[in-house]
């Protein structure tokens, strides 16, 4: 489905502190995971900063959606 000035429009961008990731293959691994989902428009994590930083259409992919699909690769989103 192509992206839409639309999709801009119920999108946000929300930047998660998570634990766990240790390198540029976790990063990976959670980029990977949440671009999967539908409703995501664009995902960046960084083990560095311990942080992603997903933009997507909450309608569609609410924020727990996102939240469970980082700890399913078994990583520890905080509040």
């Amino acid at each position: 489905m192509p992206h839409t000035w639309q999709d801009e429009l119920m999108s946000e961008t929300q930047s998660l502190p998570v634990q766990g990731m240790t390198c540029g293959g976790c990063e990976h691994a959670v980029q990977r995971a949440l671009q999967r989902l539908h409703g995501v428009q664009s995902a960046t994590a960084s083990h560095r900063d311990h942080r992603v930083t997903v933009t997507f259409d909450p309608a569609v992919a609410p924020l727990a959606t996102i939240r469970s699909a980082i700890e399913a690769l078994g990583y520890t989103v905080g509040a």
